[in-house]
C-alpha cells in the first residue's frame, strides 16, 4: 500500500514538473514574439519627411490629369486655372500624408523595377520645396501578401522600399475631388410641405395640407387633385431629403446645353422650411414675418422658422459614371446624382401616390347605409335615442339635495343604440363588425381606369346626416382581385380574399333578416 501512494506521489511531481515546464517554453515563446515585433517596428526606417509648410508646389496625377497646385500664404492654386475654386483642405489632407514615410524593408540592387510596377507606376508625385530643391516619389504596386506599397525615391530604381503609407489611394481621385464645391442643401423629411415634379408627360405635385384625411394631396398634369397615401407621400419625402451630390464636373458650366440641361428632363422644386439662429438686434424688425420656435435665455440669439425653395434641374445621364447631370438653381457648378437617387422621381406618376385606403364614413355621420349584393339592396340604420330609467338609489349621494327636485332625481337618461336591417332590428355586434370591415378595406393598387367588364357584385353607398354621399363599388377582375371604384370613377385592386370577407360579413348580418 505504501509502494503505491509513494509511486502516486513520483507520478504527481512529473506530471507537476511537465506543466511548469510547458508554461516556461510559452512564456519564452511570447516574449520573444514581443521583442521580434519591437524589433520589427525600431526596424523601420524613415526614407522621407516632407512637412507641409515646406512645401511650395506639389504634383501628382489624379485620373488622367497631371495637377500642379502652387501653394500661397493660407491658400493653394491650380497652375494653369487660377479661378479654379481649390478646397485648400482636401490639398492640406495629401500633402500631410508626405510629412513621415517609414519604410518596412528596403530592396537594394533592384534589376527590374518593373516587377514593383515602378516602370508603369501608379502615381509620381513630385514636390519643389521652399528651399528651393526637390523631391520626387514614384508610386508602384501593392504588395499582394503584405497589402504594403513599393517605392522608389528621385528615380533611384535600383533601391525599392515597402511601406504601410498608402499612398496610390490617398493621391486619387480625379480634378474635381481637390475642388471646393456649392453644398447640397440639408433636408429633413419633416420640413418638406411640397414636392413638384415636372417632366415632358406624367408631371405631379404632391403638397402637404392638413384638409386631407391622409395629410397630403397629389395633383396630376392633368389637374386631377387627389388624396395622397401618406405612406407613399411619406417615402417620397424620405427619398427628397436623401438626395445628395454624387459628382462634380464643372465649377463654371457655360455649355448646358450638352449635359441636356437648357431643356431639362426633370425639374424637381421643394418648398421646405429651415430653423436658423438670429441675432436678436436683427429679429425686433421681422418678428412679424418670421415664426420664432425659441429664444435663448440670455436674449441674444433667436431661432426662426424659415421658408425655403430647393430647384434642382435634371438632364442626361453621364456615360462614365452612370449619374444623371444636374443643376442647383441658376448655379454655375455642374453635379451628378446618382440614378438610385432620382429614378423614382423621374418614373413616377401621380396616380403611384393616390390613396390607397377606401373612403367610408364615420357611423356618427352615418343617417343610413345602402348595401347593394348581387342586386338586392338592404338599407343599414343606425338609431340613437334617449331613454328615462329608473335612478339607482346608491348613486345619490347628496344628503343636502334640495326637496324640491326629490321627483326629478328618481330618473336618469339613458342613450340606447339599436341597429337596423330593412327596418328589422339586427345584432349590434354584427352590423359593427360589418361596418368596420368595410372601413378596414385598403387597395393593393390604384388603377388609372377601369377596364373591367360586368356589374358589381357589391355596392355600398354611404348618405351622411349632413347629406353627403360616398358610394363604392366592388366587381370581379379575375382569381385574385375586384376591381373598387367610388362616386369619382377613381379606381383600385383589391385583394379577392379581403371582399370575400366583407362578403361574409354581411350575410351574417343579413341572416336573420333573411
Amino acid at each position: 500500500m505504501k509502494k503505491k501512494r509513494g509511486l502516486f506521489v513520483i507520478l504527481s511531481g512529473i506530471i507537476l514538473l511537465c506543466v511548469l515546464i510547458a508554461c516556461y517554453i510559452a512564456l519564452v515563446k511570447v516574449n520573444s514574439s514581443e521583442e521580434e515585433a519591437a524589433e520589427e517596428e525600431t526596424a523601420q526606417e524613415e526614407v522621407a519627411a516632407i512637412a507641409s509648410d515646406d512645401i511650395s508646389t506639389l504634383t501628382f496625377e489624379a485620373g488622367d490629369q497631371t495637377l500642379t497646385f502652387q501653394k500661397g500664404e493660407d491658400s493653394w492654386t491650380l497652375e494653369g486655372q487660377k479661378d479654379f475654386p481649390v478646397d485648400a483642405s482636401k490639398v492640406d489632407n495629401v500633402a500631410s500624408s508626405l510629412a513621415s514615410i517609414k519604410a518596412d524593408r528596403t530592396l537594394t540592387d533592384v534589376e527590374d523595377p518593373g516587377e514593383y510596377g515602378l516602370e508603369d507606376p501608379v502615381n509620381v508625385i513630385e514636390v519643389v520645396k521652399t528651399d528651393g530643391t526637390t523631391e520626387k516619389i514614384t508610386v508602384g504596386d501593392k504588395n499582394s501578401s503584405t497589402g504594403n506599397t513599393y517605392i522608389c525615391l528621385n528615380d533611384d530604381t535600383s533601391t525599392v522600399y515597402t511601406t504601410g503609407s498608402d499612398l496610390g489611394n490617398t493621391f486619387s481621385g480625379g480634378l474635381y475631388n481637390y475642388a471646393e464645391s456649392e453644398s447640397y442643401p440639408t433636408i429633413t423629411s419633416s420640413t418638406i410641405s411640397k414636392i413638384a415634379v415636372k417632366k415632358d408627360s406624367n408631371s405631379y405635385t404632391l403638397t402637404n395640407n392638413g384638409k386631407s384625411s391622409t395629410g397630403w394631396y397629389v395633383e396630376g398634369s392633368d389637374k386631377n387633385k387627389q388624396e395622397a397615401d401618406s405612406t407613399q407621400a411619406g417615402t417620397l419625402q424620405s427619398t427628397v431629403a436623401g438626395i445628395t451630390f454624387a459628382g462634380y464636373y464643372d465649377y463654371n458650366c457655360t455649355d448646358w446645353a450638352s449635359y441636356g440641361l437648357e431643356k431639362p428632363k426633370m425639374t424637381l422644386t421643394v418648398d421646405y422650411t429651415e430653423e436658423v439662429e438670429q441675432d436678436t438686434t436683427d429679429s425686433s424688425e421681422n418678428d412679424s414675418e418670421a415664426n420664432t420656435d425659441d429664444t435663448d435665455d440670455s436674449g441674444e440669439t433667436t431661432t426662426q422658422t424659415v421658408d425655403r425653395e430647393l430647384v434642382l434641374y435634371v438632364g442626361n445621364v453621364n456615360e462614365t459614371d452612370g449619374n444623371y447631370y444636374v443643376r442647383l438653381g441658376e448655379s454655375g457648378e455642374l453635379h451628378g446624382i446618382s440614378q438610385a437617387s432620382l429614378d423614382t422621381l423621374m418614373n413616377g406618376k401621380a396616380f403611384d401616390y393616390w390613396k390607397t385606403s377606401i373612403d367610408s364614413m364615420t357611423i356618427s355621420d352615418l343617417d343610413h347605409l345602402d348595401v347593394t349584393y348581387q342586386g338586392t339592396t338592404y338599407t343599414l340604420k343606425r338609431v340613437v335615442t334617449e331613454e328615462k330609467v329608473e335612478k339607482d338609489e346608491s348613486e345619490d349621494t347628496d344628503d343636502d339635495a334640495d326637496a324640491d327636485s326629490e321627483d326629478a332625481d328618481e330618473e336618469e337618461t339613458k342613450t340606447v343604440t339599436t341597429y337596423y336591417v330593412n327596418d328589422q332590428e339586427a345584432d349590434s355586434d354584427n352590423f359593427t363588425a360589418f361596418y368596420r370591415a368595410a372601413a378596414a378595406m385598403v387597395c393593393q393598387s390604384r388603377l388609372e381606369e377601369n377596364t373591367t367588364k360586368g356589374d358589381a357584385e357589391l355596392t355600398l353607398s354611404y348618405h351622411g346626416t349632413d347629406g353627403s354621399e360616398i358610394t363604392i363599388s366592388y366587381t370581379p377582375r379575375d382569381s385574385s382581385f375586384y376591381v373598387m371604384e367610388d362616386q369619382d370613377g377613381n379606381c383600385g385592386l383589391v385583394n379577392k380574399m379581403n371582399v370575400k370577407d366583407l362578403i361574409d360579413s354581411f350575410l351574417m348580418l343579413t341572416e336573420d333578416e333573411k
